[in-house]
């Protein structure tokens, strides 16, 4: 059964007496209610204030001390490069021996060797240390920049230690004028040596053995051709560091504390600078087992523990130290009392306000109901004239005010949705015929590229394989293959300048122009040249082609070229693999008149490949807006360098999809690989 009709001005009355009487209501039932919650809610509301300001404290404090250890790590993987670069380079470096110490150079910054043992020989090493020698120049700056923090920097190998500060170690020196000290087994060198990353790690804190308070080390291993033989170190102190990140002041018995890995507290208000004991945060049981082990985890957080304190805590990523920040939770409820009365009252106030002011809605919205619905009838039965198909009949309405403007809008609705509908059909017809025709044309640029494999089935010297994968209907990438004559074939890979139709006409006419210029004995350079001035002759879009073309003889497997600032080549050598060969391109084809192009030649042997591109290729991006990549590129050809043109092909492409995934192909994707299988009887 229908519902009984309300006209809408009895809906309005009935609507704002029911929201009336509802506030009223309510404001009277929340008065009372907030009497009794508002002291949880303000604590609560504080609390979660109070949470977010140390959370950022601890966060500010930690990414502080991040930022000043990273700078000695960055140190350590600095030197870890350089004495690599070291060993692959020796010559571009003056031989400049690391001596032993010397008794005068106390207190001097210099560099010192000591030896693992006796059966370390100066001959033995020799070479190391002509090459360590040229270190002082990196290091001595470093520790005299940071001479109140770098106490000095070393290196290690199985035979050998070259250090560099101011203590000449003389306790173990021999005979023979050497100094000894084997270090095989500490920590600082094992545990680095054999670590999996090749990053800088610092090692548990401990107290300097001259008084001078807190420090660590901070270590990374160094390669010589490609395996790891030693370590290279230095030795930090971070009292300054504590200082300056445990200053925190929140109120009283607040206070803030570093935390390292084995769960010590290295730093604190409350421990003294000569201190040679840490308290251990779980021996001791200072925390709840929960909240210790996310602090020994290196997690990050608030947590409020049984005896009615907050701990906030956050990691300092360059090490595995914790920063932590203790917070009684009466300094939040301190200001509660004090804000009670003050509430009361402001509700109080506002109840008696909202209740006049219903009232006054009551009334005017009685009055202002009527006056209001009478246009919006008549502004109805308009919109069902037009509703009905009637597009031409205007609603007439003289109110100034938005039913006015709404009666506007109906009327232009009208005219534009008669508009649209006739437009719509034009349109439709249009987009049709468009697209029949960029079918036609798609059909058509694909016959123009050699698309039958194998392409040359009764010719035993080669095997090529091409394809193209358009971003639009038609695209402005191309390639092409044909014998010059019985004993020369070439190939050509391109890219022409956009997109869409424009790009594939002028592709059409530089293929057909470097296809026809290619005849035996043609000069590759000359080709480019001459095609390239036919090209800028009617280029008025200011087109351009990057092209590649090469002819491979197939008697000698010579491999003739000619690069106009294309992408190069990746060449196959039988039994290796794929590497980017080393060409410097030209210029584009139609950029400018009269252009010189530099060829070259390569000799390949049976068994060797070609791979040629477009940067569609490499250029493909994902969802995350990264790029496919020359690197990635190179990757997948090394694991299917030994495979047919046949299955090289479809792999990298399989390889791009899986890359890009769903994000959409922004530029045409074009691939050539040409296999020499033998030469051609002579």
């Amino acid at each position: 059964m229908k519902p009984k009709r309300s006209s809408i001005k009895i809906q309005i009355r009935r609507l704002i007496i029911f929201t009336a009487a509802v506030a009223l209501i309510l404001t009277s039932v929340s008065g009372m209610v907030s009497m009794f919650n508002i002291r949880e809610e303000s604590a609560r509301s504080l609390t979660g204030q109070l949470k977010e300001t140390v959370d950022g404290i601890v966060d500010g404090k930690a990414s502080l001390a991040d930022s000043r250890l990273g700078l000695y790590a960055d140190y350590i993987t600095t030197m870890s490069e350089v004495i690599s670069d070291l060993y692959s380079n020796p010559g571009g470096y003056e031989p400049k021996e690391v001596l032993p110490p010397d008794a005068s150079m106390e207190n001097i910054l210099s560099m010192q060797r000591y030896f693992t043992s006796t059966d370390v020989k100066r001959e033995d090493v020799l070479d190391d240390l002509c090459l360590f020698g040229n270190l002082d120049r990196i290091w001595e700056p470093i520790i005299e920049n940071h001479e109140n923090i770098i106490l000095n920097i070393y290196l290690a190998t199985d035979k050998l230690m070259v250090c560099c500060d101011k203590n000449a170690n003389l306790a173990e020196l021999a005979p023979d004028g050497e100094s000894y000290y084997d270090y095989r087994d500490m920590e600082w060198y094992k545990n680095t040596l054999a670590a999996e990353s090749d990053k800088a790690s610092f090692l548990k804190t401990y107290r300097d053995s001259y008084g001078r308070g807190l420090m660590t080390s901070c270590s990374a291993p160094f390669c010589k051709n490609g395996e790891r033989i030693g370590v290279v170190s230095m030795d930090v102190l971070i009292s300054d560091l504590n200082s300056s990140i445990i200053d925190v002041s929140l109120g009283a018995g607040s206070y803030a504390f570093l935390v390292d890995k084995d769960g010590d507290i290295i730093a604190s208000p409350y421990m003294k600078r000569d201190s040679d004991t840490f308290v251990n945060i779980v021996k001791a049981n200072l925390f709840e087992p929960e909240l210790a082990q996310k602090i020994l985890d290196g997690e990050r957080g608030v947590e409020k523990t049984d005896d009615r304190i907050y701990y906030a805590f956050a990691p300092i990523e360059s090490t595995s130290w914790e920063m932590v920040i203790s917070i009684p939770e009466s300094l939040i409820l301190e200001p509660i009392n004090q804000m009670n009365d003050q509430i009361m009252v402001t509700i109080i106030l506002f109840g008696v306000i909202f209740a006049v002011v219903c009232t006054v809605v009551i009334i005017l919205g009685t009055r202002l109901s009527r006056r209001f619905t009478e246009p919006i009838v008549a502004l109805e039965k308009d919109v069902e004239i037009i509703a009905a198909g009637n597009l031409q009949h205007k609603a007439i309405l003289r109110e100034n005010n938005e039913l006015g403007d709404l009666a506007h809008c109906v009327n232009s609705m009208a005219v534009s949705l008669d508009n649209y509908i006739n437009d719509l059909t034009r349109i439709t017809a249009e987009k049709e015929r468009i697209g029949a025709e960029l079918d036609v044309a798609t059909h058509i640029q694909s016959s123009m590229l050699p698309c039958i494999f194998p392409a040359f089935p009764d010719r035993t010297e080669f095997d090529v394989y091409a394809s193209m994968t358009p971003a639009k209907e038609v695209g402005g990438d191309f390639y092409d293959f044909f014998m010059v004559d019985d004993s020369h074939v070439a190939f050509v890979v391109a890219d022409v300048s956009g997109k869409g139709i424009p790009a594939a006409l002028f592709m059409v006419i530089g293929k057909t122009l470097i296809k026809d210029h290619t005849v035996p004995d043609a000069n590759l350079e000359t080709v480019f040249k001459e095609v390239n001035n036919i090209l800028c002759e009617s280029n008025s879009e200011n087109m351009f082609i990057t092209a590649f073309e090469g002819v491979l003889s197939l008697k000698t497997g010579e491999l003739r070229f000619v690069n106009a600032g294309h992408e190069n080549p990746f060449v196959y050598r039988k039994g290796g693999s794929f590497e980017k060969y080393p060409i410097q391109a030209c210029f584009v084809l139609a950029g400018m008149e009269d252009m010189n192009y530099k060829g070259g030649s390569i000799m390949l042997e049976p068994g060797d490949k070609l791979f040629l591109y477009t940067d569609g290729v490499t250029e493909a991006n994902n969802a995350d807006n990264e790029l496919y990549g020359t690197e990635r590129l190179t990757d997948i050809l090394r694991t299917i360098g030994d495979k047919t043109p046949y299955e090289i092909l479809p792999a990298i492409k399989a390889d791009i999809d899986a890359f890009v995934k769903d994000a959409p192909q922004f530029d045409d994707i074009t691939m050539l690989c040409l296999e020499f299988k033998e030469k051609m009887q002579q």
